[in-house]
């Protein structure tokens, strides 16, 4: 088993890393969370996986559920809406917990929910997918989709637990394991060099925890994404373009900030902050593990960039490398992307 503790001023909490986790749960969270309402949210493909597991965990617990078809079309107002409504309809109350068992997009939508039921709701994660398990259940950012751009309505609302099991990624789609291993090469590039020298195909607890330190060590220097944590956006100003420009869902969360990622670097070769051999080191690595890996036109996806929810007061803050582990945030207007990129 690995354990890390997310250092915060008034929010810390663990995370615990261990093979089949999910059958003794509630020995863990015993440990945060002293009533007997439980309440898990999950989607129909993980429910039919690993919800009896999760119940079993969770003996001496009334446990309640609420399942719901997943994919990114669940982070709407619609769905958080209907979720909210059958929740009260459960018995709900403020002093209960929520439970995400899911994916990003579950994770995501129980935390916002966490954050504005009933003004506030204690709520843990039990990441499983990939993507999750490296990145989203840890560092508090929740949120919902708009029409006009992704995870626009959202808050900062930390966990209280987060539990992650190795062993359940062996039941993920190919496609969802590639999404995961996005955000994974991501904080290799970003911050541990070293996480690539690791992987040999599959995903292990040491994995887990060399990741999940670099994006721990940047949430505890910067909360509220008001600085050094916007260097997790790598690949992200440009990944979440490509995915309103395709459609959400025809490229994976990790797929889209893969790309970002080859046109972060490609950006900051042209301005001379980027060492070229970087670009090369991200291509071997993203067609080594049969990511989405093409030279996508930067110019074309300007346009989109006004809307992200990085465009802070008119400025845009591109994540750029100017080596392996040592990102920089580079601003320019949002008058001048397209000038930029000529």
């Amino acid at each position: 088993m690995r354990e890390l503790t997310v250092e915060l001023s008034n929010n810390s909490y663990d995370i615990f890393i261990n093979n089949n986790i999910i059958d003794n749960a509630g020995s863990y969270i015993k440990n945060i969370y002293k009533n007997k309402e439980v309440y898990i949210l999950t989607d129909v493909r993980v429910k039919e996986l690993y919800l009896d597991r999760l119940i079993k965990g969770l003996e001496g617990f009334n446990v309640h559920s609420v399942v719901i078809e997943g994919y990114e079309k669940a982070k709407s107002i619609k769905v958080y809406e209907e979720v909210c409504n059958e929740l009260i309809s459960l018995g709900i109350k403020r002093n209960h917990l929520l439970i995400a068992l899911g994916g990003g997009v579950i994770g995501d939508l129980c935390g916002f929910i966490s954050a504005t039921l009933y003004r506030g709701i204690p709520f843990v994660q039990i990441p499983t997918s990939l993507l999750a398990q490296m990145d989203s259940s840890i560092g508090g950012k929740v949120g919902i989709n708009l029409e006009i751009g992704k995870n626009l309505l959202g808050a900062f609302n930390q966990p209280k637990l987060v539990l992650v099991d190795p062993l359940v990624l062996n039941t993920l789609p190919k496609k969802e394991f590639a999404s995961g291993m996005g955000e994974l090469i991501k904080h290799a590039f970003i911050g541990n060099p070293q996480i690539l020298d690791m992987l040999d195909g599959t995903i292990n607890e040491d994995i887990v925890c060399e990741s999940l330190k670099v994006k721990k060590r940047v949430v505890e220097n910067d909360e509220f994404d008001m600085g050094e944590r916007m260097i997790l956006n790598f690949g992200h100003t440009f990944g979440h373009a490509i995915e309103k420009k395709a459609g959400y869902g025809f490229y994976t969360h990790g797929e889209a900030v893969a790309l970002g990622m080859l046109m972060a670097i490609r950006l900051g070769i042209k301005l001379g902050i980027t060492k070229p051999y970087i670009y090369d080191k991200l291509k071997e690595v993203l067609v080594k593990y049969d990511m989405a890996n093409d030279d996508l036109d930067l110019k074309e996806y300007m346009y989109l960039l006004k809307y992200d929810k990085k465009n802070i007061a008119g400025t845009l803050h591109f994540i750029l490398l100017e080596d392996m582990g040592k990102p920089i945030i580079y601003k320019v207007k949002d008058t001048e992307v397209e000038e930029l990129c000529k």
